[in-house]
């Protein structure tokens, strides 16, 4: 199975590490130059000579030092990564220094934040709460409530695979959050099903009758990995297309949406199509972050009564502000009978 990138340190305290790592970025000159030019061009490590000559740094004595004390600065407080020269640097360098991946995610808002240190504190934080007014859910009255569709969504996830895990974790609370703070929020059940299976999906189709089932975990070409549901020893349970297409057919109450976020199951399409479904599915492998970026946004969308189109683009939108390269993988397919852009689920 095609495994996604980890995800670092999203789960419970993501604000409190953005700002902590724009105060290691700090000022200082020199390290911001390095910083630049370790998340640059190119994704392979580069020794301090390169980074040195890149940034335009003599390679002098003291400033040979110092750049060593500022990536050493850098590696200690993971704003970079420090690795052993395997050889694929052929300058005599123990140490090669390559792009953090949760850093590079988020490095526009760690810069943002490191210059301005004012901006930094009035973020709250587990640490530090921070309460301004109400939410932006005020002015949405219960007559405008009962006026609105109500939306449930069997949200299944898993990552049975010791040696390739997911922060599918991370994703569900990032989509929680981000329903709990739309405009719509109330009219929205989602009911999570982790280490997920088969029989979670026909549980979840028979107690909910959802009009969204979401997937998130590993995938291939032809099946998602399921869980089997063992604590002493995980394994995975693979559903293929034609298995999971049998399970969504039966029920009385089909669901109307069906979200893979797993790598390539577009191939998934053909056996999941039907008239007045909509497919949002992967073309390729699909990482961590460009996952968790996608269903967030999709969904914080969907609660705000934005289209399935309006709210599958702003998913786009929001891997393309990651800096991510994965805009293209999501792939939003539906019939002629539909109109995405008139399908409002809330």
């Amino acid at each position: 199975m095609n495994e996604r990138t980890s995800i670092v340190n999203v789960s419970g305290d993501h604000e409190e590490t953005i700002v902590q790592l724009a105060r290691h970025l700090g000022t200082n000159k020199i390290r911001r130059k390095l910083f630049r030019v370790v998340y640059g061009r190119g994704a392979k490590p580069r020794s301090k000579r390169q980074i040195m000559i890149e940034a335009g740094i003599q390679d002098s004595g003291a400033n040979a030092q110092q750049v060593q004390n500022e990536l050493d600065h850098l590696s200690k407080h993971h704003l970079i990564v420090k690795v052993e020269n395997n050889g694929s640097v052929k300058d005599g360098s123990r140490n090669l220094y390559q792009k953090d991946q949760s850093v590079r995610a988020n490095r526009e808002e760690i810069i943002r934040l490191a210059d301005n240190p004012k901006a930094a504190d009035r973020i709250p934080t587990k640490r530090r709460f921070i309460v301004r007014g109400e939410l932006a859910t005020r002015g949405v009255t219960r007559r405008t409530l009962r006026a609105r569709r109500r939306l449930s969504v069997l949200y299944l996830s898993a990552s049975p695979d010791p040696d390739a895990p997911l922060r599918v974790d991370a994703e569900t609370r990032l989509v929680q959050e981000a329903i709990r703070g739309s405009r719509y929020r109330d009219n929205v059940t989602v009911h999570y099903s982790p280490a997920a299976n088969i029989g979670s999906l026909l549980n979840g189709l028979n107690d909910h009758r959802p009009q969204i089932v979401h997937f998130s975990g590993h995938g291939s070409d032809d099946a998602i990995s399921a869980d089997t549901g063992s604590v002493s020893a995980p394994t995975i349970e693979a559903i293929d297309f034609d298995l999971l297409a049998k399970a969504l057919a039966a029920t009385d109450v089909p669901p109307s949406v069906i979200v893979l976020n797993s790598c390539k199951s577009i191939g998934a399409a053909k056996r999941l199509a039907k008239p007045g479904r909509v497919l949002v599915v992967m073309s390729a492998s699909i990482s961590d972050v460009a996952a968790a970026s996608f269903a967030t946004r999709f969904y914080a969308a969907i609660a705000s009564g934005q289209s399935i189109k309006a709210a599958f683009d702003q998913g786009v939108v929001a891997i393309g502000a990651a800096s991510i390269d994965e805009v293209d993988t999501p792939q939003l397919l539906f019939d002629s009978t539909i109109d995405p852009t008139k399908m409002v689920l809330t």
